[in-house]
């Protein structure tokens, strides 16, 4: 289509030039060996001399050659005019005629290259912006299906930890069955319709760890202190979900059966600005020696989100000694939700 559209460039000038549409039948062979070297010269940049040269960063070797190129493809056409009449377009007088009418085929022939070049690299741009935009979306995927799989790594474990707890109710008849399964039934609402999005509403989940740990409380002994304080200014900004109740879990989990001292879980939940700073301290035994207590699904799933979600813009910390296991965790919160 390029050369076509060239071809019926040159033939229009043709036809400017004569003096009526009959004389265009002489110029056809000369227009044709014009166009027939001028593709030679601009594939001949676009295919050796740019690849080769400029790309390699030989700019002043580039610029000689392909110059020289030019001016020894011009003296061509007119060294054939010269020798072969047949080509011999009927604007040139002489038969013979000087080497300055290769001036003006480099100009032409300069020009075609200039084209040709600037379109060969806005195709390369477009096509480095469309390989980048790939490889975008390709990480966005690679990174969305990880979330979604740890994320899922937390709805079962969570899940199967519940259920133990209601089955344990079930088998001894407790009247607190029923109050269980609402409960549950209210968390599994917001884990399979609410926390498909990539972040819910703050108060969303701060109602989550709510039930939660009431769901928790139920099942352990009335002795063991558990609290919770959440102290939020606007409830209504978002937030990654189902992040803090693997690290409550994890309390439950480890806090609650130890062979001495009196077990607690302190729960906080505080907004500061545009943070949000989670904090979970359970009283641990000493003689306890549990491989997974540091890592397991819940604390290292918490982990790998943080640093998918919030790379270098969250704070995890955990700390722990002979008598406490502390676990706190600082997130930048989104906007508001309209």
């Amino acid at each position: 289509m390029f050369w076509g559209a060239f071809f019926s460039f040159l033939y229009i000038i043709s036809l400017l030039r004569s003096n009526s549409g009959r004389d265009v039948d002489f110029h056809l062979p000369f227009e044709l060996l014009h166009i027939a070297l001028t593709i030679v010269v601009v594939y001949l940049n676009l295919r050796v001399l740019i690849p080769k040269l400029y790309e390699s960063g030989k700019y002043r070797l580039y610029g000689l050659v392909l110059v020289a190129s030019v001016i020894l493809n011009a003296f061509l056409i007119v060294a054939v005019i010269r020798f072969i009449p047949e080509f011999k377009p009927p604007f040139v007088v002489h038969n013979k005629p000087s080497l300055l009418l290769s001036v003006p085929m480099i100009f032409i022939q300069l020009f075609m290259v200039g084209v040709t070049s600037a379109l060969h690299f806005m195709r390369a741009n477009l096509d480095l912006q469309k390989e980048a935009l790939s490889h975008k979306d390709i990480e966005s995927s690679k990174l969305k299906a990880e979330l979604d799989s740890l994320k899922a790594q937390v709805n079962p474990h969570f899940l199967f930890n519940s259920l133990n707890n209601i089955y344990s109710h079930s088998l001894l008849e407790s009247p607190k069955t029923p109050e269980l399964i609402l409960k549950l039934s209210g968390l599994l609402n917001h884990i399979i319709y609410e926390c498909q999005d990539e972040e819910v509403p703050l108060e969303k989940e701060m109602e989550f760890l709510s039930n939660y740990i009431a769901l928790e409380k139920v099942r352990i002994d009335d002795s063991i202190q558990v609290d919770l304080k959440m102290d939020v200014t606007d409830p209504s900004m978002m937030i990654t979900p189902l992040l803090f109740v693997p690290l409550v879990e994890n309390a439950f989990k480890h806090g609650v059966n130890i062979s001495s001292g009196t077990p607690f879980i302190h729960v906080e939940l505080t907004q500061s600005e545009s943070c949000l700073k989670f904090s979970c301290t359970n009283l641990r035994d000493h003689f306890e020696n549990d491989p997974t207590r540091n890592g397991g699904i819940g604390l290292e799933n918490v982990r790998k989100r943080l640093e998918l979600i919030y790379p270098e813009a969250h704070k995890f910390e955990i700390k722990e000694d002979e008598q406490q296991f502390y676990v706190e965790l600082t997130i930048p919160l989104g906007t508001n939700i309209q």
